[in-house]
């Protein structure tokens, strides 16, 4: 039987049927839970946001509504953006960083949690550009990728400034790339001091696009669903909090002065969801991050925790983080968590290129990420045992799970909270002959001092309950770049 067609003008076929099949998908879009969604004639007064959002949890934002006109407040930059209903005359308001029509038709993105934020609200349909797009580990922002949004060309300047000024806003960080347009708007959720603070900037992306209504139901379920969690773990494991430290080592290289260093973090809203798990938060030198300039020091200061959880910028196997911490034998080692086998990284999750789902979603889904740190703390607080989104036990060599576009199913769908529902899950109680307690010391205090040398140290943070700015930084593609050359330095 003879083909009548062409190898040439199957593809062709298949790239129109494709393009047809995106832009019936692109139409469809659904706008429930949006407001205001056309433009308005020049004299128009009325309200045109009956729905808005108030800010509960988060510090680093505001949101004034007026009939027309929203003003939005990044107070952590001092920076003030103007949200107008398009086709209304601009309002007067003076020290204003960006005038921005609403709702937007086209975003940009150069963090990944941005990205994330746009896709929970279900608005990815606006968005024309992303960066760091080999780290992105959501599936449907990847398939995205391949033939709708167009990644920025961080490689070229030029092209960087054209792509960003064919968007209505540019969601970005302070110090990321490019951020000299007048459409720039600066987000700093990582700089919260709560879990839930982070989460509430769901409000300040949705007042954008006029999807007030979307971002309020969507963080009262988040609210709603932690607050579950905590008070059932504070029920159940109330007076058996096993010691949590976030620790992470960084190898000598050209980046640190040859240098090697050993870290323990003490970020805010890592010591309120350790305490909302039921857990207990190493703390040294008074509630601050400290980086230690020795081995030893820092596993004096490991020596009554329980759970350690790495979150080392290189990733490796147990025996490697046991050599970079300085343990040459751990049948010889005198630590608990080294007993128990509870060593953890924040890794499971990732893309083909070792991007880090830990520094997505969690963000956006606070209640997910409350659900999997009590799963770390208490491993058997549902019946059947509890199977981690974000977290992997290195000392079990838990897998990586790998996602990939194919495992997107609906890439215009709002992105979906991966937590359970905590009404839904029956707590089971602590057993304190339980393995997983066999050295944990029974008390109901929220941390564990520990008071290290002024001579152990490198610096000892700047600020009580100290942010970790080294997640903000990981969105950026400059340090994805430079993560990948630690990374190679690394496997030598």
């Amino acid at each position: 039987m003879k083909l009548w067609y062409s190898t040439t003008s199957l593809a062709a076929l298949l790239a129109l049927l494709n393009a047809g099949a995106m832009a019936a998908t692109n139409d469809t879009v659904s706008t429930a839970g949006l407001q205001s969604t056309q433009c308005v004639s020049s004299t128009e007064s009325t309200d045109l946001y009956p729905t808005k959002s108030k800010v509960k949890y988060a510090t680093g934002f505001s949101i004034a509504y007026h009939n027309t006109y929203k003003v939005v407040e990044n107070r952590s930059t001092n920076n003030t953006y103007v949200l107008y209903q398009c086709g209304s005359t601009k309002p007067t308001v003076k020290n204003v960083s960006a005038f921005i029509p609403v709702p937007v038709k086209s975003s940009a993105a150069w963090a990944t949690t941005a990205a994330i934020f746009l896709e929970a609200l279900g608005v990815q349909n606006t968005v024309k550009n992303l960066g760091t797009a080999p780290s992105l580990v959501s599936a449907c922002l990847q398939e995205l990728l391949k033939d709708v949004i167009e990644p920025f060309n961080d490689s070229n300047s030029t092209d960087t400034d054209h792509q960003e000024q064919k968007n209505d806003v540019v969601f970005n960080m302070p110090g990321g790339q490019d951020t000299n347009t007048t459409n720039t708007v600066y987000s700093t959720e990582y700089l919260e001091t709560s879990t839930l603070g982070r989460s509430e900037w769901v409000k300040f992306f949705g007042a954008f696009f006029n999807a007030e209504e979307r971002a309020n139901k969507l963080f009262d379920s988040i609210d709603a669903n932690y607050q579950c969690f905590a008070t059932k773990a504070e029920k159940e494991y109330d007076d058996i909090r096993p010691v949590i430290a976030w620790t992470s080592y960084a190898g000598p290289t050209q980046f640190n002065n040859n240098t090697a260093y050993w870290q323990i973090s003490f970020a805010s809203y890592k010591y309120d969801i350790v305490r909302d798990a039921g857990a207990r938060m190493l703390n040294t030198t008074g509630k601050q991050s400290t980086m230690f300039s020795t081995s030893p020091a820092f596993l004096r200061a490991l020596r009554d925790v329980d759970i350690v959880i790495d979150e080392s910028f290189v990733s490796y196997n147990y025996s490697t983080l046991l050599k970079n911490y300085g343990i040459a034998d751990p049948k010889q080692a005198n630590y608990s968590w080294v007993a128990t086998g509870r060593v953890f990284r924040p890794d499971r999750i990732q893309s083909t290129s070792g991007g880090l789902g830990w520094f997505e979603a969690p963000v956006a889904f606070a209640d997910a990420l409350l659900q999997d740190l009590i799963g770390v703390a208490h491993p058997k607080f549902v019946k059947d045992g509890y199977k981690h989104i974000w977290f992997r036990n290195l000392a079990k060599s838990d897998p990586v799970t790998v996602v990939t576009a194919g495992d997107c199913t609906d890439m215009y769908a709002p992105r979906k909270n991966p937590a359970g529902s905590c009404q839904l899950i029956d707590f089971q109680s602590a057993n304190p002959s339980d393995s997983d307690y066999s050295d944990v010391e029974q008390s109901r205090t929220h941390d564990l001092v520990y008071d290290v040398s002024k001579s152990e140290v490198i610096n000892d943070g700047s600020s009580s309950h100290s942010n970790d700015s080294a997640a903000a930084r990981l969105t950026t593609s400059l340090v994805a770049g430079a993560l990948a050359v630690l990374s190679a330095l690394a496997m030598l």
